[in-house]
């Protein structure tokens, strides 16, 4: 009887709590040209609540209240912030600036340069990290959720390819985001891509996957560690109850993988390494 009455009270909190949401639509613009922005984020500082803007700058955001401050981003461009009043009073069109290069563009001379590679290019792991959600008929409020890795570069490296790794996939169409950061007290910090980087796949496309990297002409300077990162940005499945893909990743003894669940909440590290990795030239 005491479970039963448990059960009733947590389904009418649930309720409750769905009646109080506030369901934000709107579109995120370019402030230079007024053309949509494609794939911006938008999460709330500190918390799991945001969402990402489709090929159009539309989005859909679910927010407890709108007493939360919204941060609005999107690489090469400066990111937005959002208050509270401006919530309230109905602002649901958000425009960003573009912004400056941050990582420095270099032509290649191959000149005593070697072939080498950043992170994990193993296939097999001790666990299958999951992302998705079976059994929901929208994915929308965890788009945005980013995983990866710390890179220690001993040399120069040109970024060549990037590599990941999927063990599972079961979506019909599957988007991310390819972020690098500087490592600033242990986590990511500052952008540095101003280019946006992605990585499409589709009919539940599994195993290695690459990205040609030659044409943005990146380099990591040496003994300046990075965090890589694949950020969630959009998916496509009919069936609400088999929705997620798998990527593999191994234990280690240092604190080198960094999750976090959108593009605004607090970044978490593990003592674990994903299989994702980059061909490089380093001299």
């Amino acid at each position: 009887m005491l479970y039963r009455f448990c059960f009733l009270l947590l389904l009418c909190l649930a309720g409750f709590s769905l009646q109080a949401q506030t369901i934000l639509e709107g579109r995120v613009l370019n402030s230079q040209t007024k053309e949509p922005v494609p794939f911006a984020t938008l999460g709330v500082p500190g918390r799991g609540i945001g969402t990402v803007a489709d090929e159009q700058g539309r989005y859909l955001l679910r927010l407890p209240t709108l007493q939360d401050t919204l941060i609005v981003s999107c690489v090469g461009f400066d990111r937005q912030v959002i208050v509270p009043d401006a919530l309230a009073a109905g602002q649901r069109e958000f425009q960003l600036a573009p912004q400056e290069q941050a990582l420095r563009e270099v032509k290649v001379e191959r000149r005593r340069v070697h072939e080498g590679l950043l992170g994990r290019n193993k296939e097999k792991a001790d666990v299958l990290w999951m992302g998705g959600s079976s059994g929901k008929e929208t994915v929308d409020d965890e788009w945005g959720w980013e995983l990866g890795t710390v890179l220690r570069p001993t040399r120069r490296s040109y970024l060549e390819e990037f590599h990941l790794f999927l063990s599972a996939n079961t979506y019909e169409h599957l988007r991310f985001r390819l972020n690098l950061y500087a490592l600033e007290q242990g986590r990511p910090g500052r952008m540095l891509l101003s280019q946006d980087i992605q990585l499409v796949l589709s009919h539940q496309q599994r195993g290695w996957q690459t990205v040609d990297l030659r044409p943005y002409e990146l380099l990591l300077e040496a003994q300046q560690p990075v965090v890589a990162t694949i950020q969630w940005l959009q998916s496509e499945k009919t069936n609400p109850w088999d929705k997620y893909f798998a990527i593999p990743v191994t234990r280690q003894p240092k604190q080198t993988m960094v999750e976090r669940e959108n593009s605004q909440a607090i970044w978490t590290v593990h003592p674990l390494q994903p299989s994702l990795y980059f061909t490089v030239l380093t001299e």
